[in-house]
């Protein structure tokens, strides 16, 4: 799916950012619990790459897209303070999603896929 509009019609990837944002907002409502964050994040890594085969630097690419979308669409609320808290979320976010998938042995798929 690469048509825009597409994608804005799409009721299965807008279930899906759902959620990953309810993803987010379980990490961040339980920072002060980094077995809860480790294991729902552990979840998430193990499912993308076990089930869904998707290799971990897409969610690297998605923190990227996030980041940049949020920085544009609300500038008055995402000064570069919250950018670089929100950057830091995310690397800490990419960080136990690729410490699942190493847990899981995975074998990079493709390394065209950048």
């Amino acid at each position: 799916m690469e048509d825009p509009e597409e994608m804005e019609r799409s009721s299965q990837l807008r279930h899906h950012a759902r959620r990953v944002m309810d993803a987010i907002n379980t990490v961040v409502e339980n920072l002060q619990d980094p077995e809860k964050v480790s294991s729902v994040l552990g979840l998430v890594g193990k499912a993308h790459a076990l089930k869904h085969k998707v290799e971990p630097m897409y969610f690297k690419i998605l923190s990227g897209v996030m980041l940049e979308v949020l920085s544009e669409d609300f500038p008055e609320f995402f000064p570069a303070e919250v950018q670089q808290v929100w950057a830091k979320l995310m690397a800490a976010i990419y960080w136990h999603v690729a410490g699942a998938y190493r847990e899981v042995g995975w074998v990079q798929v493709s390394s065209s896929a950048v």
